[in-house]
């Protein structure tokens, strides 16, 4: 499968879940009083017949996003208390995520009526008949009631970031986000995109000066008309060459590095060597440090697992196979072409990367190899060659592995960042972030609020100025090659995951109407606002993120702009695939641990019973019952 699109055969997912910074958990509590409101026509309320409508909301969070929550309950409680109706908020720690939310939704009492699921639950729970869908509220048209409502004012999908809202659309019978049942099971209550966060104290420590163009203004800014976002011209900062499409260069003696374009694989372990050994003082873990492999194998067109078409009568229309270590060669269609190109089955544009079903001879063999068709467009030049998810894999296994170390095909490790032992646990790498033993960290959204108490709540706000650091963020690395001029030749696309949760609501309530129209306060405007102000999400609304409701250009990060293209494009993680985390759990540890930590060989890995094994479970979840 392939990360500009959601996935079209996926069963259910992980029980792990992954929110907008830590797990987000569940409760069981009381039943809350009163019937449920009803909707006229024209989606006007009226107030239940049967006294106060008590909303039961459970919750996760932190103190942040606790305080902001209890004001938004406060808020919607004040605006519909003429309306006899009031939301019961209830946060719970996530130690108890996994036990409350499966004894409450198992329950045939309705103890809560709405609750957050994240991308990582929230298939199983419909697929269980958990969770009420929500179309008929979103898009309007007949309830189970008989009310004709309008579509929601407040829910608008198109406005909506599509890599948020869709993950949360559903068929329970197709297993595909797009079948002809397939439901919207959830309102996204945020989404976490995944960027580089990086110690400007330390670059600039390092003889590493920062700049801020986006790609669209290199030729303007190269021209000496226009300023970067940090209001500085080239002459002003003293550059003779033409600044190139480069996340980090040299100009002259000085070295530069534009928080607005990708690095390349190679400019990252650049900058993150220069950090190591010009800040090992301070800098005792990483350069450059990230725990996701995601970035590297999707920039390149490859993933874990692809769907093999099977008309086996055991199967219900195919299976999956793991294509983690396949050692094909990814094609994207070169920048130059006009018009689109069949390769497969599909009509390809320029830069698009072609998937693994319309590149492979015979997706079912053992040993594959791309087909003459794509070799042919290649050998044109239509097609560009990208590395293989093996060559992504290897580069991400090199992070960590000695310089004297051979990872695989010659390659040898880069040693930029700790082992994963030596960070501990996904708090632990904030924390030595925000202490300044990790020059660049590879983490979401949700830090921000912290990183702004801690390091520094505006520019300027460095050791100078009362904080620890200055700090600010930029894209994750992309795939790219470049000629002898500095000019982009061959590249993959811009790539990563996100977290997100949504709210859902009890298929068991006796108060739907009540809790979608809490789902609309929170989704809507008035809570993704607030949540947007609060500095640890970002809007649904494509607009709002634009804006300096969530920009605010006066507090750090400066560089917020990252975080709005990430979300146009990052999608969720492997937990979102399948129904368990069976077949990750085979390699996961392993690649995590072991290789990563220099126990075991990355070919040990890869001719590992634990990877061998992982096809036969992999075609367990599509096999007929």
């Amino acid at each position: 499968m392939k990360k500009g699109k959601f996935l079209k055969f996926g069963a259910v997912l992980l029980a792990a879940c992954l929110a907008s910074g830590a797990a987000v958990g569940l409760a069981a509590c009381g039943g809350g009083g009163g019937g449920d409101i009803e909707f006229d026509e024209n989606g006007n309320i009226r107030p239940s017949g049967s006294g106060k409508t008590t909303v039961n909301f459970w919750g996760y969070g932190d103190d942040n996003e606790h305080a902001v929550f209890t004001n938004l309950v406060a808020q919607f409680n004040e605006k519909y208390k003429d309306a006899n109706l009031e939301v019961k908020y209830e946060q719970y720690s996530s130690d108890e995520l996994g036990r409350k939310v499966k004894s409450a939704l198992k329950s045939s009492r309705a103890a809560v009526d709405i609750f957050y699921a994240g991308d990582a639950d929230y298939k199983t729970y419909a697929t269980a008949g958990y969770l009420e869908p929500l179309d008929v509220w979103i898009n309007g048209g007949e309830t189970e009631s008989g009310t004709t409502l309008p579509a929601s004012k407040e829910i608008k999908i198109e406005e909506m970031w599509e890599t948020s809202v869709n993950r949360y659309k559903y068929d329970v019978e197709t297993t595909t986000e797009d079948g002809p049942n397939a439901h919207y099971w959830g309102i996204p209550k945020d989404i976490g995109p995944i960027v580089i966060f990086y110690n400007e104290t330390q670059f600039n420590n390092a003889g590493i000066k920062v700049i801020s163009v986006a790609k669209e203004d290199l030729a303007e800014f190269n021209a000496g008309t226009k300023a970067d976002a940090r209001g500085k011209t080239k002459t002003e900062y003293g550059i003779t060459g033409e600044v190139k499409e480069k996340g980090y260069f040299v100009d002259g003696t000085q070295k530069w590095f534009n928080n607005q374009i990708p690095m390349s694989w190679e400019e990252t372990i650049d900058v993150a060597t220069i950090l190591k050994q010009d800040n090992a003082a301070n800098n005792k873990y990483s350069g450059y440090y990230t725990e996701w492999w995601f970035n590297y194998g999707w920039s390149v067109g490859g993933d874990c697992i692809e769907y093999v078409e099977d008309s086996d009568p055991q199967y219900t229309g195919g299976y999956w196979d793991l294509t983690l270590f396949e050692d094909t060669p990814n094609y994207i269609v070169a920048d130059n072409v006009q018009g689109t190109v069949t390769v497969g089955s599909k009509a390809y544009s320029a830069g698009q990367l072609i998937e693994w079903k319309d590149k492979i001879q015979d997706t079912h063999a053992a040993n594959r190899v791309v087909t003459q068709q794509v070799k042919d467009l290649a050998t044109a030049g239509t097609l560009n060659e990208l590395p293989s998810q093996r060559d992504a894999m290897i580069e991400f296994v090199a992070l960590t592995t000695p310089t004297t170390t051979e990872v695989a095909k010659g390659k040898y490790g880069h040693a930029v960042s700790a082992y994963p032992k030596q960070i501990g646990s996904d708090s632990d790498k904030a924390t030595k972030f925000a202490e300044g033993q990790i020059g660049m960290l590879v983490d979401g959204r949700w830090n921000v609020v912290d990183f702004r108490k801690q390091c520094g709540e505006k520019p300027g706000d460095g050791a100078a100025g009362g904080g620890k650091f200055e700090w600010d963020v930029a894209p994750l690395p992309q795939y790219k090659k470049y000629d002898a001029q500095g000019n982009v030749t061959v590249h993959g696309v811009e790539a990563g995951h996100s977290g997100s949760v949504a709210l859902c609501i009890n298929k068991k309530s006796t108060k739907k109407n009540a809790a979608w129209l809490f789902a609309e306060f929170i989704g809507g405007r008035t809570g993704q606002t607030a949540q947007a102000e609060s500095g640890f999400a970002i809007p649904s609304q494509k607009d709002l993120a634009n804006s300096e409701v969530f920009l605010q250009s006066g507090k750090n990060p400066r560089n917020s702009s990252v975080f709005v293209r990430a979300a146009a494009y990052e999608t969720p993680g492997d937990w979102w695939y399948l129904r368990d985390n069976a077949w990750i759990n085979a390699w996961a540890n392993d690649l995590n641990h072991k290789v990563r930590e220099g126990d075991m060989t990355f070919l040990a890995l890869v001719n590992s019973d634990s990877v061998g094994n992982t096809p036969n479970l992999l075609k367990e979840y599509t096999k007929k019952s």
